[in-house]
């Protein structure tokens, strides 16, 4: 029996100890196993054929063990070691909208009515800085606004590691330290803005401020990080050039070719002395990428087959590092993240860094405490608060208190190059008739006067209309929702006087004026304001007769009250939202006019697209009350939209009607120079008295037309031809559609 009990304790034994001695042989594999890191290069929309390396590896079952990567490599290789699947990785670059992230400008709809009826000037958008009497430039021409929030809600499943050895795989991402050109490698942070500064191309992007270091793209540095995966302890390297090859002689034909060479040396250089240490062990994939430029975004669901083809082209030298199909889903589903969805805010916090008040800030958040964030919401409000243009970025931290709580951090960093701008400005317009107007100009806006977000511009021009401006713009409360807004002007008006389609006389009106508004902004969409408006001026003839004038003094005095409606998604060349104007106008010798009046103008303008087409439709309608409206309130239809075969403004009456019919379809895919074409269909006219008000007497026109929405402001070729058989050519640059005075 003693016996008996033996040889069963013993079995036991051994049975027990069989897992343990497997697990032991398991361990001693997983330690001799060569560690194998992964090199992505940077290459801008080239990138797109990591994607595609992924895919392949995970295929042939090839374990990934460490990350390094540089600019576009960094943003790859970073979404996976973050633990989104290669497919997840291709939805995110393809569906990304990259022309918007590339620009710091909000979404239209996001902008506040004050900035949305500024950006309706002819004044070309892009400005300088001018503070302390010197001008001053930003540190590049993106401030990464959007695509900061981009990558912040992207890498949410991380956002509370902040050491990259604890990712799904280790990471490196590669910048460059602008100071002293020296690689910087990052490993600890925000993997959002380690992404960023890897990725931040000199001049284009301004750099990232970490560690009081700027830091820029890594290409400058290190563009195929094979020394830094080494580091983290790779055996075997599979490294992945995309990166542009130098141009042959006869593709240098340009300042662009030129600039882009010298790019290119900058990071072929370095990517060989990289290339020269690979061993025997090692493998490179550079992957067939032809034409396919590093800009080209739009392609980049093309570009991912060639990263796949590339590493199916080696599988006979890669084979042999594969481990077996279980093991590598059991290593790829280890790793866990958070869920974005059960984050609850019980408190925000605001680091502010400027002078404006913090309720300001406070008031523009759509978020609601003990509840879960909505991340759309809190970029929507994110980008209202930019939009205020005072901050460089306005970004958010999940945070957590002493009580444990959990919340959010929203940081807004003040301008470095403002908050004091120059903006110039330029108008051009011929109808190839004889007819050529010209506006240049300049304004200084000093934002930021107090905390209240007040806001003093002076504009000057000359050329059509001259203007000398001071506006004084002021948020009267801490949302600055109400707001007052004296100015003092001089202008200058032309106004032609044309009898029966005939060309008669030219009148100029000169002189000061004051106005005091007051108003109120409800959102980001809709507008009311009551202003006093006081006019002294002098009128005379310039070219020709007219009876039109009764004498040479111009008196105006009035409260005009307006209501504005603006959704729409971009000025010019609208796809979505509509614009519905409504103003009264009303005066009296009491209140300094030469006479007693009152007028009615609404415009309603709405907006349709379906992939690259396009349709607007534009109503306007002005109604003078009495005949007493003196000439410089008259209403004027004519050139481009407005009664296209007519000359500008060639008609002017106190009533008038319009409608517009525009189609435009959308040509290329540049995102620089969009172009267009398209035609409208118009019908109108303005009439004297109002018994002349008839359908029977409406006029009616078209014109077909190219666009182009420029860095410089719209620009538009069109052909107009009118009912009774007037016809004209017009060239734009500028606004075209200078309705009535409103």
């Amino acid at each position: 029996m003693r016996m008996l009990r033996l040889v069963i304790n013993t079995w036991l034994v051994f049975v027990l100890l069989i897992p343990v001695a497997l697990a032991g042989e398991s361990k001693k594999e997983e330690a001799i196993r060569p560690k194998i890191g992964l090199v992505l290069s940077g290459g801008g929309a080239r990138g797109g054929a990591h994607i595609g390396v992924l895919k392949a590896l995970e295929e042939l079952h090839i374990p990934i063990d460490y990350i390094a990567g540089t600019s576009m490599g960094a943003i790859i290789g970073a979404f996976y070691a973050a633990g989104y699947s290669p497919q997840e990785i291709e939805k995110f670059v393809s569906e990304t909208q990259w022309k918007d992230a590339f620009s710091d400008q909000p979404d239209r709809a996001a902008m506040n009515m004050r900035k949305k009826q500024l950006d309706a000037d002819f004044l070309i958008p892009q400005r300088v800085g001018f503070n302390g009497g010197e001008l001053e430039l930003p540190l590049g021409l993106i401030e990464g606004q959007k695509l900061d929030l981009i990558f912040q809600r992207a890498f949410l499943r991380v956002d509370k590691i902040h050491n990259f050895d604890r990712l799904r795989v280790p990471f490196r991402a590669v910048a460059t330290n602008l100071a002293t050109g020296s690689e910087v490698v990052l490993r600890k942070g925000s993997l959002a803005m380690a992404v960023r500064a890897s990725m931040s191309i000199p001049a284009i992007f301004a750099p990232v401020i970490l560690n009081d270091m700027m830091l820029v793209d890594g290409g400058m540095a290190n563009n195929l990080p094979i020394s830094v995966v080494r580091e983290m302890g790779a055996d075997i390297v599979i490294a992945v050039d995309i990166s542009s090859p130098l141009l042959p002689r006869e593709k240098l034909d340009s300042v662009l070719t030129v600039t882009e060479q010298l790019t290119n040396f900058l990071t072929r250089r370095n990517t060989e002395r990289q290339i020269a240490t690979l061993g025997p062990q090692d493998i490179l994939l550079v992957p067939a990428l032809g034409d396919f430029g590093s800009t080209d975004f739009n392609k980049v669901l093309d570009i991912v087959p060639a990263g796949y083809a590339a590493v199916m082209e080696r599988q006979a030298a890669l084979v042999a590092l594969a481990r077996d199909e279980e093991d590598t889903r059991a290593r790829l589903a280890e790793f866990h993240t958070a869920e974005e969805a059960n984050y609850i805010v019980h408190f925000v916090e605001i680091n502010n860094a400027s002078i404006i008040n913090n309720e300001i800030i406070r008031s523009r958040l759509d978020i609601e405490l003990d509840q879960p964030l909505d991340f759309v919401k809190l970029e929507n409000s994110l980008s209202q608060i930019y939009s205020i243009d005072v901050f460089q970025s306005v970004n958010y931290e999940l945070v957590t208190n002493k009580a444990g709580e959990s919340g959010i951090a929203i940081n807004a960093e003040a301008r470095s190059w403002g908050p004091n701008y120059l903006q110039f400005g330029i108008e051009f317009s011929d109808d190839f008739n004889g007819n050529s107007d010209y506006q240049i100009g300049a304004a200084y806006t000093r934002n930021a006067l107090n905390s209240y977000a007040g806001q003093l511009r002076t504009a000057v021009a000359v050329g059509r209309e001259g203007l000398l401006d001071f506006d004084f713009y002021q948020p009267i409360d801490q949302q600055a929702r109400w707001f007052v807004e004296p100015r003092a002007l001089w202008t200058r008006q032309l106004y032609n006087v044309y009898d029966e389609d005939q060309f008669r006389a030219q009148i100029e009106i000169t002189g000061p004026g004051l106005t005091l508004g007051i108003g109120r902004n409800f959102n980001n969409m809709n507008l009311v304001r009551l202003d006093y408006e006081l006019y002294r001026g002098k009128a005379g003839v310039l070219i020709g007769d007219s009876d039109l004038l009764t004498g040479d003094e111009v008196k105006i005095g009035e409260f005009v009250l307006r209501y504005q409606h603006d959704s729409l998604d971009d000025l010019w060349f609208p796809r979505k939202g509509k614009l519905v104007t409504f103003g009264a106008r009303f005066a009296g010798d009491k209140i300094g006019a030469a006479s007693d009046y009152q007028q009615a103008f609404l415009g309603v303008a709405k907006a349709w697209a379906s992939g690259k087409n396009s349709v607007q439709l534009n109503m306007q309608a002005g109604y003078s009350f009495e005949d007493a409206v003196p000439l410089e309130r008259w209403y004027e239809l004519g050139g481009f939209g407005r009664l296209s075969g007519l000359a500008p403004d060639q008609i002017s009456g106190r009533q008038m009607g319009l409608a517009t019919f525009a189609y435009y379809r959308r040509l290329n895919e540049a995102d620089l120079f969009p172009l267009f074409a398209g035609f409208t269909l118009e019908t109108g006219n303005v009439w004297l008295q109002q018994s002349d008000v008839s359908f029977s007497s409406l006029r009616y026109s078209g014109s077909v037309f190219l666009g182009a929405d420029t860095p410089i402001g719209p620009v538009y070729l069109a052909y107009g031809h009118s009912d009774d058989g007037q016809a004209a050519v017009y060239f734009y640059l500028g606004n075209p559609w200078r309705a009535a005075r409103w």
